[in-house]
């Protein structure tokens, strides 16, 4: 038994480690809501949906702590929150054989593999910025840099100062207005901070499953290029920006490289031009 300062952080930390599973079980039920509601809400609306989704677990967890710390036991040593949310007895004695120290354990266990994952993970993606910036060349052009490979490539790599790469073969195979399409897009991405808030989506849900991941992290995507495109319009009309799209896409299918990172993702393209040519606002 631990007794003391350290058993009511203990106590207090177990607490936090079942609010998160229960956080996370109701995400694991809403989730297929969350994707279905990008065909019946409009992007930006979506995109705050996921994100405010994402760290619903974080701020009970956050909110339980603060309870945590502020309430004081009283004649019998036992603990009240508001809202209900702590309520335990002998809140300074933490019983180590107990079901909620083992419980405790496997969480511990689980955020920290899953942190180092994402940790790994975000090591290889600077490796990668790093080697790109790398093989970047500059251009006259001061709004991008171009990278020497006949690939379709356009995309903007980094969180705080992004910048913008275009690939030769993507210039070489489009006409100017079509490029200027593209770099307002990618400009737009820098904008809205995209990402940053794909990152800290990323960062998130880390802990959940990959089923409930990578169709939250796709559907993130989409809502994000649809508002890229939104933005462009001001400068462009949007069947010019939707005859871009369907281009790209017909080059990418050509080369055969589904994973290389570009304009527009082909499995994408449909909802994209849809929402140019029929706003849902």
């Amino acid at each position: 038994m631990i007794s003391g300062s350290w058993g009511f952080i203990l106590n207090l930390l177990s607490m936090a480690a079942l609010l998160g599973l229960a956080s996370a079980v109701f995400q694991l039920l809403t989730a297929p809501l969350i994707i279905r509601a990008k065909n019946r809400v409009d992007p930006l609306e979506q995109k705050w949906l996921i994100l405010s989704w994402a760290v619903l677990p974080w701020t009970m967890t956050l909110l339980l702590f603060v309870e945590g710390g502020i309430a004081l036991p009283d004649d019998h040593n036992t603990v009240h929150g508001a809202l209900g949310l702590i309520h335990w007895h002998h809140a300074d004695e933490f019983v180590i054989s107990a079901w909620h120290s083992w419980f405790l354990s496997a969480v511990g266990l689980w955020l920290t593999l899953r942190m180092g994952q994402f940790a790994y993970q975000q090591w290889r993606v600077r490796q990668q910025l790093k080697l790109l910036r790398e093989q970047a060349q500059t251009t006259s052009n001061s709004a991008f840099r171009t990278l020497p490979t006949r690939d379709v490539v356009a995309m903007a790599a980094g969180y705080f100062r992004a910048d913008i790469y275009l690939s030769q073969g993507l210039l070489n195979q489009t006409t100017p207005d079509q490029q200027a399409i593209i770099i307002a897009h990618e400009q737009a991405h820098i904008r809205q901070f995209d990402n940053l808030s794909r990152w800290l989506l990323m960062l998130f849900i880390c802990p959940l499953p990959g089923f409930v991941r990578t169709p939250i992290l796709n559907c993130f995507t989409l809502v994000t290029e649809q508002l890229a495109d939104r933005r462009v319009t001001r400068k462009a009309e949007a069947a010019d920006i939707a005859e871009t799209l369907v281009k790209i896409a017909r080059l990418r299918h050509h080369l055969n490289k589904p994973d290389q990172a570009a304009f527009v993702a082909v499995e994408q393209l449909r909802e994209r031009v849809c929402e140019l040519l029929t706003p849902s606002r």
